[in-house]
């Protein structure tokens, strides 16, 4: 009798605890059905505010230390889903599930990498409630400076001849508003004191330039049917990769005392150096890529490229451009070395 008695008791207990996990079991998946109710805004109807945390800027990709926190008030249990608009190359998210209803901190992680440096503001799950955050991005260290008024002075060795016959040692390049957008990129003004005006633009790790094939802030073409865009740098790739540019109809010869020929031109661009040391101007940068830049040249009525000049570029991180050697076509050899810079 003792033993039967025993068994039963063992049978309650297990009963129990079967029971027991089986309405606990039951009772996760009813919190868990359907999505939970909840708002953005205090009791005022005034959206609560969100905490931005991490640095943003434009030569960095969002990690785990990019991230904003949201208030928010769960009326009802059940799955969230929050998610930012896609701004600047950056978006915000975060799901889970809210088993207790009331105030809550729902931690939106970042992904991407901010693109333009500016103020993007961003709304939450496509502008309900009119809520949102704003995050300050601020100008990368890259090979492309590009806040307003930011000036470079390059010198001629040996000097150069203008238009009109007069002699120049020197010309200066400021970045001038406004942007210009062109083929789902924004290019920035880079103007000279020689009055000519140059656009760039980076994405990412490469770097375009929307003009003529010509070298950095010279030209070396008689004419030009159009300008095209092409890249001029990537910060990412190791020496020897090489990439062309397309092609573009010129004229070219009487520049450089020869009888003018037409025909199509392109550039070829080879990494000869990367973080590299170079001495300009009596400064010493480091960082350096040295990026060689051929133009090649087709005769209307040839099938083939020649050489007709060569050069290198020197691009140091946080200024850009800091030196230029150039093979001219008559023998010579242009030197256009940075004299003195302001980064604003």
């Amino acid at each position: 009798m003792k033993r039967v008695i025993q068994y039963f008791f063992y049978f309650l207990m297990l009963t129990f605890a079967f029971s027991s996990c089986v309405k606990e079991y039951s009772l996760e998946n009813l919190r868990l059905k359907g999505d939970a109710i909840y708002s953005l805004q205090d009791s005022l109807g005034n959206c609560t505010i969100a905490e931005v945390h991490g640095k943003y800027s434009t030569d960095t990709t969002l990690s785990d230390s990019n991230y904003v926190l949201i208030h928010v008030n769960f009326t009802t249990t059940g799955k969230y889903n929050f998610t930012s608009d896609t701004i600047n190359g950056m978006l915000f998210k975060d799901s889970g599930s809210v088993l207790v209803t009331g105030p809550s901190t729902i931690k939106l992680k970042g992904y991407g990498q901010p693109i333009l440096p500016n103020i993007s503001a961003f709304l939450i799950n496509n502008n309900v409630h009119g809520c949102g955050f704003s995050i300050t991005v601020t100008p990368g260290i890259d090979y492309l400076p590009s806040t307003d008024a930011s000036t470079w002075t390059f010198q001629y060795i040996p000097s150069v001849l203008s238009a009109a016959g007069a002699k120049i040692d020197s010309f200066n390049v400021t970045v001038t508003p406004p942007s210009i957008p062109y083929n789902g990129k924004v290019y920035l003004q880079y103007a000279t004191s020689l009055l000519d005006t140059f656009y760039f633009s980076k994405q990412t790790h490469d770097y375009y330039e929307f003009g003529t094939l010509d070298f950095d802030y010279t030209f070396v073409y008689d004419k030009v049917d159009n300008f095209i865009e092409y890249i001029y740098l990537k910060d990412n790739m190791p020496v020897t990769t090489t990439w062309e540019s397309p092609t573009i109809g010129v004229s070219f010869g009487a520049a450089w005392g020869f009888v003018s020929k037409t025909g199509t031109a392109k550039d070829v661009f080879t990494i000869m150096g990367v973080n590299q040391t170079h001495t300009v101007a009596g400064a010493t940068f480091q960082n350096v890529i040295v990026v060689k830049r051929e133009i090649m040249f087709e005769e209307t009525g040839t099938t083939s490229f020649i050489k007709e000049m060569d050069g290198l570029a020197y691009y140091a991180k946080g200024v850009g451009l800091i030196d230029q050697v150039i093979n001219l076509p008559n023998g010579k050899t242009e030197n256009i070395p940075l004299l003195h810079w302001s980064i604003k």
